[in-house]
């Protein structure tokens, strides 16, 4: 009976400390990951100058070549494109009126910080063209009056982008989204293919790319309005523009 009472308290002890284990932990070291929580702020301060910008008649971003193919295999419920060897390759993300939110505080997951942010934009439009057996058929997918959670996932070399967490799924609004398509080849590749579901994961792939582009790649075709807005954070001339955005934008 004694040995039996030892092994139920050994099993709770263990059940308890791996519900400990699985927990997540309520603060981190901020010395060991300052580094890396250094570039992922800058990062999110250049999103915010890009935002800022989006609101003068939108920016575009053109996508570096060797960003352009989506990993379809590696995206669950492509799986149909990838039997047909089809290839979808983002050229180019509008972006409109977008609004980023950050959490002024890092959000400890388990094993590292990760830094939570919000886009809400009036439109988000993809350049997409397909590759097909037949040839390369334009495709285009626009996203409006959406909401688009993403995380800084930092590590110790720097940060990963996370679109659309599984854990903020409530946050997204994804839901008015319209493709476009060319010709009849287009159309019938579209419909049978190019549906909702697998414009949000390009659209996912896509932006992710896009949000770890640096100044010159994020601003790249962008006008006078980025031209404007390229200054130094925090110094006088960067308060007083952000200051006559504010008014002009409320």
């Amino acid at each position: 009976m004694t040995r039996l009472v030892l092994a139920a308290a050994l099993v709770v002890a263990l059940g308890v400390a791996a519900e400990e284990a699985a927990a997540p932990a309520a603060t981190y070291n901020p010395e060991e990951w300052k580094a890396p929580l250094g570039k992922a702020r800058e990062q999110l301060n250049l999103i915010e100058m890009f935002a800022q910008a989006t609101r003068f008649g939108g920016m575009t971003v053109r996508v570096p070549a060797e960003l352009q193919k989506v990993p379809l295999k590696l995206i669950p419920g492509t799986e149909e494109l990838t039997k047909r060897d089809i290839e979808l390759y983002v050229k180019e993300i509008t972006f409109r009126d977008l609004k980023l939110t950050q959490d002024p505080e890092p959000l400890w997951m388990e094993t590292r910080p990760v830094l939570p942010a919000l886009l809400d934009f009036t439109t988000l439009g993809l350049s997409i063209e397909a590759k097909t057996k037949v040839g390369t058929v334009p495709l285009g997918a626009t996203f409006r009056n959406g909401r688009l959670p993403f995380d800084l996932d930092l590590k110790q070399s720097g940060y990963d982008v996370g679109i659309l967490p599984e854990r903020r799924a409530a946050d997204a609004k994804l839901d008015d989204v319209k493709l476009q398509v060319g010709g009849r080849l287009a159309t019938g590749i579209a419909n049978t293919f190019f549906k909702d579901d697998v414009a949000n994961l390009v659209m996912k792939y896509g932006v992710g790319q896009t949000l770890k582009m640096g100044e010159g790649n994020l601003f790249d075709g962008g006008g006078a309005a980025s031209t404007l807005l390229r200054l130094k954070s925090g110094s006088p001339e960067e308060k007083a523009v952000s200051g006559l955005l504010d008014a002009v934008l409320k």
